[in-house]
């Protein structure tokens, strides 16, 4: 594979307790080719940049619409609206917004300074046991980039390197970034590929084929289980799941419970929200079930029972 020496970021986030061992900086890479519905981060799908404008901040002064070269942001009495058939992603409104109703999301960056950004922080890796993750989006989708960002951080530094993927990506591409990395954190949204294509806009097939493959050569992967009331939190679903994993032997497991985080982004890209029926995913039922596999299982954000308790009954009703 051909290294590359730029890439698109969206952002790179330092600090961060849940993406890996220790305190890391996550590098959150643009582009993703699944559209799941439930994106708590709408602005990572595309891999070009995107204006994102937060309509409830702006007071209508016009300075955006003076500084737009493409004319894509048009005053009228009932508030300022944008052309995005027209906007270019220049960012030159952002510039000059005084309130921050305006964010470019996405940027280019070299692989020099993605890795100086996150370098600064090493002593906080080397005292907490941490490192970086290259997140998304998916950072599958630009592999070149990704290989060069992971050979410097792991080869040359010695940095502790984590990739968090939806593993829709060839083996062929997954494969050659195993020796830049120390742990895999890999989604799994679904078993059945007609509902995983209905709602993220592909069928699992290569994921559980690289999820199958990884467990074969004994790689360190932590499965990640995006639990969404009335898609993928049933008996059926947990218990298939369940299953695979077991048999293709990747037994750590995190449930990511629903939230709503991601949800204000939707209104700044101006894109459709699609709410699952209910907000209130059986948590309880799913660690019951998956533990019922022998597998070991966690709550994102949850390191023990202690810190969370299950209730018993809620337990007791699920075993089967």
């Amino acid at each position: 594979m051909k290294h590359e020496d730029s890439g698109v970021v969206f952002d790179i986030q330092h600090y961060s307790l849940h993406d890996g061992p220790g305190v890391r900086s996550t590098i959150f890479f643009k582009g993703c080719p699944l559209s799941c519905r439930w994106c708590s981060n709408p602005e990572s799908q595309s891999r070009y940049p995107q204006l994102m404008f937060y309509k409830n901040l702006c007071i209508g002064c016009g300075a955006c619409a003076a500084a737009c070269p493409s004319q894509a942001i048009v005053l009228s009495g009932d508030g300022v609206h944008m052309r995005r058939d027209l906007c270019q992603a220049c960012g030159r409104c952002v510039s000059v917004c005084l309130q921050n109703a305006r964010a470019l999301s996405g940027r280019v960056m070299t692989v020099d300074e993605a890795c100086d950004e996150v370098r600064q922080h090493w002593r906080i890796f080397m005292q907490s046991g941490g490192g970086v993750t290259c997140g998304g989006g998916e950072a599958l989708a630009q592999p070149g980039f990704l290989l060069s960002v992971l050979t410097r951080l792991h080869g040359e530094l010695g940095f502790h390197t984590c990739l968090d993927t939806s593993g829709c990506a060839p083996w062929d591409v997954l494969r050659e970034m195993l020796p830049q990395l120390d742990l895999i954190l890999l989604d799994i949204k679904h078993m059945e590929s007609f509902r995983h294509k209905e709602a993220t806009g592909l069928g699992n097939e290569p994921i559980l084929r690289n999820a199958r493959e990884l467990g074969r050569i004994g790689f360190p992967v932590l499965i990640r289980l995006p639990l969404i009331p009335g898609f993928n939190d049933t008996l059926e679903n947990l218990r298939a799941l369940g299953s695979f994993l077991a048999e293709v032997g990747l037994r750590k497991v995190e449930i990511m419970p629903y939230h709503e985080f991601g949800l204000t982004k939707y209104g700044a890209l101006e894109k459709e929200y699609s709410r699952p029926s209910s907000t209130t995913p059986e948590t309880g039922r799913a660690v019951t079930v998956l533990r019922g596999c022998d597998l070991e299982v966690l709550v994102h954000g949850r390191r023990d029972e202690e810190e969370n308790p299950m209730q018993q009954s809620e337990c007791a009703e699920y075993k089967q």
